[in-house]
């Protein structure tokens, strides 16, 4: 079997879970469509090709992220593509995938975003009135002069327009602000600027739109992480930040989560939390120490009654830092949204270490907000 067929073979197992992703997300995204457009971008990219089969918990995480957002691959279409990026494969949404993301959600029926630049005639008009912008579209880029901002006019599902202008500064600094620029200084933000600034205008904008279904976000939320476009710098002002996921959704500034490309190479075992099956089976032993005491036995807990929250067991030695602290983060987010099904759920294609210590936070986190009738 060739490595194309391989690759293939990987996203054709994946059958069962897309359908019930697109059940569940209530996209309408077929398989056997969505598995032709991935051969095809397979077959004319041998480095895509090679990426997935390095790396093909990457290829089967981006292939399911088209069922939950609902964006074909089909390329005459240009809402996605799958991609390799910095040793995996992701679903790359383009601009126009964004604003069909939200148009889908019912959060705006169309939206134009538009760069400005100096030599543009640009007359801004305050947030409900449609700007002026006259430009000869067919001028050289350097004949427009100097990358001055962007701006993006939305209609609002109750007819009024939201206008939300985004200055080159703001746009800048979400570049400094991407995992792949700041360590490499390369990326879709050397190769397709002027795409990447529209999507990091949309980004700024979507905050100011009506919320309603949550396939924008969670797709802005994928592209931070996995894509390598989010805020994953200490160096990025707070107003910036503030501006692209909202004052309400701050978070302190932590390493990305963890991607399937970063796996550590840990050749012994890790002491994590195993499955609660095993957790509750002792282990046989052949001559118990007599010596050993009795541990006092766990309290039950009692209908009405408080139980006190269980310590949080020491990370494991080899997890890194930064996962710690992402974990600790997803924790609070899935505590302060009720949300702790999700959670599990976006953790399951981490490594295996992570996941596990993952998993136990997060049954710990539950238990303690449910003990406090949260």
């Amino acid at each position: 079997m060739s490595d194309f067929q391989t690759a293939v073979a990987i996203i054709a197992k994946q059958e069962s879970k897309f359908v019930e992703l697109v059940k569940s997300s209530n996209t309408d995204v077929a398989f056997k469509n969505e598995l032709l457009y991935a051969s095809q971008a397979m077959l004319n990219n041998d480095y895509l090709c090679k990426v997935a089969l390095s790396n093909s918990l990457s290829l089967r995480n981006a292939f399911s992220q088209v069922a939950a957002c609902g964006l074909t691959l089909n390329p005459a279409r240009g809402f996605a593509y799958l991609v390799p990026r910095d040793g995996q494969v992701i679903l790359d949404v383009s601009y126009r995938g964004m604003i069909k993301a939200a148009v889908n959600d019912a959060a705006i029926k169309d939206c134009i975003v538009e760069l400005v630049y100096a030599n543009d005639e640009f007359v801004y008009r305050g947030k409900r009135q449609s700007p002026t912008h006259t430009f000869n579209p067919f001028d050289k880029k350097a004949d427009r002069g100097e990358f001055v901002g962007a701006f993006v006019e939305a209609l609002l599902p109750d007819g009024r327009v939201h206008v939300e202008a985004v200055t080159a500064e703001e746009i800048y600094a979400a570049r400094e602000a991407s995992e792949l620029w700041k360590r490499k200084k390369k990326g879709p933000w050397v190769d397709f600027f002027a795409a990447m600034a529209k999507k990091s205008a949309i980004k700024i904008a979507r905050k100011y739109w009506p919320q309603t279904g949550p396939k924008l976000d969670e797709l802005i939320q994928y592209l931070n992480t996995n894509g390598g476009e989010g805020f994953a710098s200490h160096d990025v002002p707070l107003a910036v930040v503030e501006r692209v996921i909202g004052a309400n959704d701050e978070v302190e500034p932590v390493e990305p989560l963890p991607t399937s490309n970063q796996e550590e190479a840990a050749s012994e075992p890790v002491a994590t939390a195993q499955p609660t099956e095993e957790a509750d089976r002792e282990p046989e032993r052949a001559d118990p120490p007599a010596a050993e005491p009795a541990a006092d036995p766990a309290p039950q807990a009692v209908e009405g009654e408080v139980m006190p929250a269980k310590e949080p067991e020491p990370k494991p030695a080899e997890l890194p830092e930064k996962v710690v602290k992402k974990v600790a983060e997803l924790v609070r987010r899935a505590r302060d949204q009720g949300c702790w099904a999700a959670a599990k759920e976006y953790v399951s294609t981490w490594p295996e270490e992570a996941r596990q210590y993952a998993l136990q936070q997060l049954k710990a986190g539950e238990y303690l907000a449910a003990s406090e009738g949260e």
